[in-house]
């Protein structure tokens, strides 16, 4: 199966884009599941958010990046300079590309340690340990 690169901007403000979105989610029966994440893009583009859509092969910028994982750019710099994201110059330049995989792999990792930290808090402050 080809695979077709799409560089289509919608504008969400547009009352034609969303109505169209409106109406594709409408068709969808969420049987499936891509059907249930297609219908939940197509119903922000119909209430008037933007979505963006990567592949996980696709690389970004590290302001993208940090876009992504919701932090500055200058963290991301940071995790970068630590190894903690992994990234590839481009030939003959200082400018750096990112994985979206990397970020998305990053995020997790981010969001599965605050989850923990958050049960731990949870449990010491059920067992009466939290003496401040």
């Amino acid at each position: 199966m080809a695979s077709h690169r799409v560089a289509t901007t919608l504008d969400p403000v547009d009352p034609e884009v969303r109505a169209a979105a409106r109406a594709l989610a409408d068709r969808l029966n969420d049987d499936t599941p891509v059907e249930a994440v297609v219908r939940s893009m197509l119903d922000d583009v119909a209430h008037g958010a933007r979505v963006v859509v990567l592949r996980a092969q696709d690389e970004v910028t590290p302001a993208r990046a940090a876009e992504l994982l919701g932090v500055t750019r200058q963290f991301v710099d940071r995790l970068t300079a630590d190894g903690a994201l992994t990234f590839r110059r481009l030939p003959g330049s200082r400018h750096r590309r990112v994985r979206v995989q990397d970020v998305l792999d990053l995020a997790a990792e981010r969001e599965q340690r605050r989850t923990g930290a958050e049960a731990l808090r949870t449990a010491i402050s059920d067992a009466g340990l939290d003496q401040g």
